[in-house]
């Protein structure tokens, strides 16, 4: 599940239009600027990026245009063309918040903590006033003190911070179980994740502290895995479940960026669940509740664990529907496609040759 996603976005977008306003630049530059900042806030990324880039090319000292560039890339899933234009941004004007509140975070959804805090730090020190850096920052120096004492387990494609010596048998078997489901996921996607990814396990207090996610979430993605270790190895199965869970989330985002409807990235994750798409089935037919996809393009994180539970298996429903009547390859292809800004619909019934809202129908009917 991605953290802090609908916070992060909002935020960047209301530094950005106030940003390029107050610079003095020539109608064009002002309209693109307009056109980038319009597309953000109607989620369309692909036009947002093509819109800055052409707008920086004719204002290359302008740090909020930079800003715009490094946003849409964010959003788009391309971390490293955004960390480098944050940088840019921050190259031209030291004191623009918007590029140091975006550069912190992706460092923080790397893993880098103490890169994010010295970004925002660095950002207080310039501008005093820039409020929204510092419950974050206390956040994660409250995390950083946490993971310090942390112990390590390595594999091929996963790291694994656990507390202590109790945990150390966890640690290799979750390691064990990720390194499974990243060759049985990527080789059915034909996707594998080039970066390690981190995994940290917690207690459920700290957990609950760290991600302040619902009751009911089991664990969460947000460019690391985060779980809650009590039972672990008691509920074998489930925690397979739960693993193979969050690698599919680290496996679209890899694909699709973070313009990928909610149903579609936690439907994809549950069907590759062991008994996952049977456990939802069975889930459904004791209710009669129906959701819309169009409902379930958003986060979960605000239903009760009842509406979760059927926002999951209907999603799961969903992206079942999709891979029996065109495969794997064309909903990889339907990610790719939002990864490069497409509209969701039109991409859809390109890929999935039926018309989003008749597949909806079908879904809800089924």
């Amino acid at each position: 599940m991605s953290l802090h996603r609908r916070v992060v976005l909002a935020a960047a977008i209301l530094v950005l239009p106030a940003t390029v306003a107050a610079q003095r630049t020539p109608p064009d530059v002002e309209t693109l600027a307009n056109q980038g900042a319009a597309a953000l806030e109607e989620k369309r990324f692909g036009d947002a990026l093509e819109a800055f880039a052409a707008a920086v090319k004719l204002a290359p000292r302008d740090p909020g245009l930079s800003f715009g560039v490094g946003l849409a890339s964010f959003m788009l899933g391309q971390n490293d063309q955004a960390e480098a234009w944050f940088e840019r941004s921050l190259k031209l004007d030291p004191g623009f918040v918007g590029s140091s509140l975006m550069l912190g975070e992706l460092q923080y959804r790397e893993g880098r903590i103490k890169e994010a805090i010295a970004t925002y730090e660095a950002a207080l020190k310039r501008s005093p006033d820039a409020r929204q850096l510092e419950q974050r920052l206390a956040e994660w120096r409250q995390e950083t003190q946490l993971q310090d004492r942390f112990y390590e387990s390595r594999g091929a494609h996963f790291t694994v911070l656990f507390e202590g010596p109790a945990d150390e048998a966890l640690a290799r078997r979750i390691v064990e179980r990720l390194e499974s489901a990243y060759w049985r996921v990527g080789g059915a996607l034909t996707a594998y994740p080039a970066k390690p990814i981190s995994v940290v396990l917690y207690t459920t207090e700290q957990f609950r502290d760290v991600t302040r996610l619902p009751e009911w979430t089991a664990a969460a993605y947000d460019g690391r895995i985060r779980m809650p270790v009590r039972g672990a190895l008691e509920q074998v199965d489930r925690l397979d479940r739960v693993l193979s869970h969050e690698f599919v989330h680290a496996v679209v985002a890899m694909l699709g960026g973070r313009n990928v409807p909610t149903w579609l990235n936690e439907g994809l994750a549950s069907v590759f669940e062991p008994q996952g798409t049977a456990d939802a089935e069975r889930l459904l037919a004791r209710t009669s509740a129906r959701p819309s996809l169009q409902e379930l393009h958003g986060g979960f994180f605000g239903l009760s664990a009842g509406d979760a539970a059927v926002a999951y298996a209907l999603s799961t429903r969903a992206v079942q529907k999709m891979l029996d009547l065109r495969g794997a390859p064309s909903v990889v292809q339907l990610l790719q496609d939002l990864a490069r800004g497409a509209d969701f619909a039109a991409a859809f019934q390109q890929r999935i040759s039926m018309r989003y809202e008749d597949f909806q129908l079908m879904v809800a009917r089924q």
